[in-house]
């Protein structure tokens, strides 16, 4: 096609231009794109390392000043120093203020328990008060009517005499004078009776002016001691910390004196090897048994509320058989012991075993006298649950442990019986230890009673001296479950022989505990450490009150599991020596025959198991 203008030209060629330029330089869009994004990143990575240092430059400031707060926080300016300064001593007074108001508590609750026992024993005079009033009120009346019927015997004789008149002067003068000399004497019969009855009236009247001015002061006294019992126990609830300081003391000194004094006699004991003989010993679930210190009893406490005593060679429940004690005396206990009102928890025997001890939730400690079977006396006081209770060597002091009140009694009692049959109780002193915790099992480290070790629900064991009331010593972080059952370690031998059977004595060195952390520790009482720990495969701790014991030689420890299994450890290796089985439901309790051939274990579903004897079911 002819072009006929120079536009055309010009458009042609321009147009050809175009096609060369898109034919030769395609890529040259892209290419600048590329080096745009290259000239992006430079400029991006350039600030990022500027970014980057910034970072790093921060950081190291931060490092800076976390330092500086640090040693701010460890140092303090000398205003938080002494901000913390008197904070510590606020917290230290707060600390000395609790432990005064758990002395004054403590103090309290034994001035209370003493108030009790004083206004009892005033209630009990002031009642032979108005009894000695009423008879001397019937008296008054009798002699009243002695007076009145005097006065009419003489206004009768006196009518007579007036009406004979004139004649009478020739009567004989004898009868005159008799009757002269007769009304005189009526006359002053009359007039000391009358003297007498304003006396009894005068003496009645303030008699019972004195018992209303009494029962006002006991009263006073008692709200008194309830106003000042309220005010610590709400003092001691509004504290949040709470502070226990115990002294350092060992305990065992005296016990291993006294016992090293004692004749040498060893029991032979033996593991048991033959099935044992079961009996069924309550209407319902058994919660503790014990040998009596002789061997030849044993006695178990139910929530049937009875005490029953068995007879340890036949396993008979006692009627009318023999009981041996101190001196060859003899006695026949009946054979169920009754008087309590709610579960047997803990049952003990006195060293001469004429006495059988059983704390009862229904808030007492009741004693028995094993020759008549009779409740010889209640110890009461408490305001909560009996967990357990001891007598000490010589049976004249009883130490319990009250659930509720967290605390520890200990009582010295003599007991004592006239020739009528009368027994007689006189509380000699009484002992108040506050706990700071539930107590399930408590025994006597010494002989005397002046130590005592309970164990309890925040898995310690505490020692107390019952001489001051203090704590000795808190053994802390010795189980991981609350502590069930304490025994004091025997001396391998036996104390002087008395009559009929030997005496057994404690060492004091050791105790055994049982926890429900499924394990078992030996305590050396002079370090205060573990020594021993007796555990297996299988064992299992059934109950809050599983109690586990010695042997009478020390040699092996005893305790019974959840499934029934009795297991046995020597002492020595820490290892299992035996384990049998014949109870179908868990064993609350083990009690060791001071003869050493014997063992007693009871389950919760009523059955007593006496290894050791005859095979036999009953």
């Amino acid at each position: 096609m002819a072009l006929s203008s120079p536009q055309d030209y010009q458009t042609d060629l321009l147009q050809k231009f175009e096609q060369r330029d898109r034919r030769e330089h395609v890529f040259t869009m892209f290419i600048d794109a590329h080096n745009r994004i290259v000239q992006q990143n430079i400029a991006l990575t350039q600030q990022n390392e500027i970014l980057e240092n910034t970072a790093r430059a921060m950081k190291e400031d931060n490092e800076k000043l976390n330092t500086e707060i640090s040693l701010a926080r460890e140092q303090g300016t000398p205003l938080n120093q002494q901000r913390t300064a008197e904070l510590e001593s606020q917290i230290q007074n707060l600390k000395e203020e609790l432990s005064d108001l758990y002395r004054t508590q403590s103090q309290n609750a034994q001035r209370l328990v003493d108030m009790n026992e004083e206004l009892r024993k005033r209630e009990e005079r002031e009642k032979r008060h108005l009894e000695e009033i009423q008879s001397l009120t019937e008296n008054s009346k009798v002699l009243t009517d002695q007076n009145e019927a005097q006065a009419v015997l003489l206004q009768t004789k006196s009518n007579t005499i007036q009406s004979v008149g004139t004649p009478l002067i020739f009567r004989p003068v004898g009868s005159k004078q008799l009757l002269h000399d007769e009304l005189a004497t009526v006359q002053l019969e009359l007039l000391k009776t009358e003297e007498r009855m304003k006396e009894l009236e005068k003496e009645n009247g303030q008699l019972l002016q004195r018992w209303l001015k009494k029962m006002n002061e006991e009263v006073e006294k008692v709200n008194q001691a309830n106003t000042i019992y309220e005010s610590a126990m709400e003092q001691a609830r509004t504290t949040e910390q709470m502070v226990f300081r115990g002294a350092g003391a060992n305990p065992v000194d005296a016990a291993r004196r006294q016992n090293s004094k004692a004749d040498i006699y060893s029991p032979l004991v033996v593991l048991p090897t033959t099935a044992p003989k079961r009996l069924t010993a309550h209407d319902s679930e058994i919660h503790t048994i014990q040998v009596s210190t002789s061997g030849n009893l044993f006695a178990t406490g139910s929530s049937d509320k009875k005490v029953k005593v068995f007879d340890a060679r036949t396993g008979t429940l006692l009627s009318t058989a023999t009981v041996y004690v101190h001196f060859s005396a003899h006695c026949n206990p009946t054979q169920t012991l009754t008087g309590s009102l709610l579960s047997i928890m803990c049952v003990a025997f006195n060293a001469k075993d004429d006495m059988v001890l059983g704390a009862s939730n229904d808030n007492a400690t009741r004693l028995w006298d094993l020759a008549t079977g009779r409740l010889r006396h209640t110890l009461t006081g408490h305001i909560g649950k009996v967990y357990t209770a001891r007598f000490n060597g010589d049976s004249t002091k009883v130490v319990s442990y009250i659930l509720m009140e967290y605390l520890l009694r200990y009582r010295e009692v003599t007991i004592e019986q006239s020739k009528y049959g009368i027994c007689r109780k006189d509380i000699v002193s009484t002992r108040t230890m506050f706990s700071f915790s539930s107590c399930n099992d408590l025994c006597l480290v010494d002989e005397a009673g002046s130590t005592i070790a309970s164990g309890h629900l925040d898995n310690n064991l505490r020692l107390w001296d019952v001489r001051t009331g203090n704590a000795i010593k808190e053994l802390t972080g010795i189980h991981l479950g609350q502590i069930t059952s304490l025994s004091v370690s025997p001396v391998h031998s036996y104390a002087t022989y008395l009559s009929t059977f030997w005496l057994p004595i404690t060492d004091g060195s050791k105790i055994l505990t049982n926890s429900r952390d499924n394990t078992l520790k030996l305590i050396d009482l002079r370090m205060y450490e573990v020594v021993s720990t007796f555990q297996a495969d299988g064992y299992k701790n059934g109950s809050n009150w599983s109690r586990a014991c010695f042997s009478p030689d020390g040699q092996y420890v005893s305790a019974g599991s959840a499934d029934g299994t009795l297991f046995f450890w020597n002492t020595t290796t820490s290892l299992v020596e035996k384990s049998v089985k014949e109870h179908m439901n868990a064993i609350c309790g083990v009690s060791w025959s001071p003869n050493g051939s014997q063992i007693f274990s009871a389950d919760k579903d009523r059955v007593v198991c006496m290894w050791g004897s005859s095979s036999g079911s009953t």
